[in-house]
This record gives structure tokens, C-alpha cells and sequence, in this order.
């Protein structure tokens, strides 16, 4: 049921769209609170399961605290201890910024501009914490944009701006991915990894998907030193990202060795290598299979795909 919404979800009226989306938050926030009465999670436990696996280099983080249970500290407390072990020398700590929690087309049609000081960040507690901490710094993207802390922090947010779709060459999630880092997730599954895209950007017009609507637009925004620039917009259609169903990698990622997943609280918490992620990816293309569903590659594609996992050997 929760699928057949997914899909018909772009096709309904906009008030209808609205009314669904109160009623499945409603049934969202019900459900935080049954979880939160039902369990206890210990700080103590979640720093020996980050600690086990042992992380090295650059960690982007997504994060829900909720999906996990009611822990026995603050969000405060825990965005600490996670910059504590996941920022130092030879480490940096990302995490998602997107300023919007609907569609991104809804986001985009409504945008009038998008300053890097102020925009707000609907990505949860942990994002928003990390992002009020001195040293973290913004890219500049309307749509997606990225907060770092560490010692490559100014290298990762340069740029972005610059990208003619949000994944490009100089986006954070490209530069993660080239730099052989890491995708941690704490209380969410795959549907909320923004660095499924990476590929499909890589890819470009040889993706056998075209994931973005044609129309890019021009948004004003501000930089950190208050200058303004025009940054290109490129919006996801809606109707494609509907048929997304970013689960259908697991098993793709499990046999590359490319996740590690531990059952933690109500969740679970997984690691994915970077480059691991977008090569798996890219070789479900050339199986006929993709998060959009079955594929078929013409020659060109093929060779298109073939270029890439070079790239990223």
C-alpha cells in the first residue's frame, strides 16, 4: 500500500498531496512516541558499535534518533561524541543540509532564494547540531547542500555552486566517493543515502533513466561572506523518484562487501564504502537491474557504464 502511494502520490492534486502527507506525518509522530515508550537505547552502546567498525577517513552521516528508540542522553550529547570520534586529523564529518522535507519540485517552484547563513535544514537533530558547531561550514546548493567539519571541510563545501546538477564533480558527494570514504547510517535505511545520485550524475545523459525534469532554473543565492551568485537548479521528477525504491540494492551491495549492518534499538546502524556504493550500482545497470526497476542498456550506455567503473577502480 505504502508503494502504490508512493507512486500515485506526483499524479494527485497538490491540496491532496498536502493532506496525505499531514496524515502519514500524524501516523509518523504516533508511531516516534509508541517507540520511544517501548525503548531504551544507551549512548554507551552506540559508541561500542560505531567503534567496532573501525572507520577511517571521511564519514558522510545520516541520521534518525527516533527510528532507534529513546536514548539515555541528549541529541546535544550524541552529535558530540559522534564529531569527537568522526573529526581529526586526516578526518572529516559530513552531513546532509537539504533545506526541504517535501518533494524538490514542490521545494524548487516555491524557492525564492537560498542564503548558506540562514537556510533552515530539514535533515533531523544530529545535521542541525553539527552544523551550530564552530568550524562547520555550507556549500552553497539550493537543493543540496552539504555541512563539513574537519580537516578537508573547506575542500569538500568549494565549489558546489559550480555544478550543473547537484552531484557533479565538485560536489561533496563526488569528492567523498573519489576519496574513498564512507556512508554511515544511524536509524535509516537506504532510501535516505543522498549519494545514490552520485552515479546517475556521473552517468549523465547515458543514465537509461533520465531522472531530472528538463527545465533547470536559476536560484539567487548568498554565500557565507553575504556575496550573492545564480546557482543552477536541476529538479529530480518527481513522477521517476517515485518508482525509487532504493532498497532494491541491499542484496547488490551485500555481495559486493560493499554495507556492513549491525540490528541497533528499533533500527540498525550500517556502514557503506563510498566507491563501493556508486561502482555496485553501476554494475546493477549492467545486469538489467536499477532502483528504478529493469533496465536495458544500449551500446553506448554500456560503454558509458564500462567508463565509469574505471574511473572509480
Amino acid at each position: 500500500m505504502k508503494k502504490a502511494l508512493k507512486k500515485a502520490l506526483p499524479h494527485l492534486p497538490r491540496p491532496v498531496q498536502h493532506w496525505l502527507r499531514s496524515l502519514s506525518e500524524s501516523k509518523r509522530q504516533a508511531d516516534k512516541a509508541k517507540r520511544k515508550e517501548r525503548t531504551q537505547v544507551r549512548l554507551e552502546d552506540l559508541l561500542a558499535r560505531l567503534d567496532d567498525f573501525g572507520l577511517q577517513g571521511d564519514v558522510i552521516l545520516h541520521s534518525s534518533l527516533s527510528n532507534i528508540g529513546k536514548f539515555d542522553c541528549s541529541p546535544q550529547q550524541i552529535a558530540a561524541d559522534f564529531a569527537e570520534r568522526l573529526v581529526g586529523p586526516g578526518r572529516t564529518l559530513l552531513v546532509p543540509a537539504l533545506p526541504y522535507n517535501t518533494t524538490m519540485k514542490e521545494y524548487l517552484d516555491g524557492v525564492t532564494d537560498f542564503d548558506v547563513r540562514s537556510a533552515p535544514n530539514a535533515m533531523g537533530a544530529i545535521p542541525n547540531i553539527l552544523m551550530a558547531r564552530e568550524g562547520a561550514l555550507r556549500s552553497v546548493h539550493p537543493s543540496h547542500s552539504i555541512v563539513a567539519l574537519g580537516e578537508r571541510a573547506a575542500d569538500y563545501v568549494r565549489h558546489h555552486e559550480r555544478d550543473a546538477t547537484p552531484f557533479g564533480a565538485n560536489s561533496p558527494y563526488r569528492k567523498l566517493t573519489v576519496a574513498n570514504g564512507s556512508i554511515l547510517m544511524l536509524g535509516v535505511g537506504l532510501n535516505s543515502v543522498t549519494n545514490f545520485h552520485v552515479y546517475e550524475d556521473l552517468l549523465g545523459e547515458a543514465m537509461p533513466i533520465q531522472v531530472y525534469l528538463p527545465s533547470p532554473r536559476k536560484v539567487p543565492c548568498v554565500r557565507g561572506d553575504g556575496s550573492p551568485i545564480e546557482v543552477n537548479a536541476v529538479c529530480h521528477d518527481p513522477k521517476v523518484s517515485a518508482i525509487r525504491e532504493c532498497e532494491r540494492a541491499r542484496p547488490f551491495l551485500q555481495k559486493e562487501g560493499a554495507i556492513r549492518s549491525v540490528p541497533f534499538g528499533e533500527s540498525e546502524l550500517s556502514v557503506i564504502d563510498a566507491k563501493g556504493f556508486s561502482r555496485t550500482l553501476l554494475k546493477m545497470l549492467l545486469a538489467g537491474q536499477s532502483i528504478y526497476g529493469p533496465v536495458s542498456l544500449n551500446r553506448a550506455q554500456q560503454q558509458a557504464v564500462g567508463s565509469a567503473l574505471e574511473f572509480l577502480a
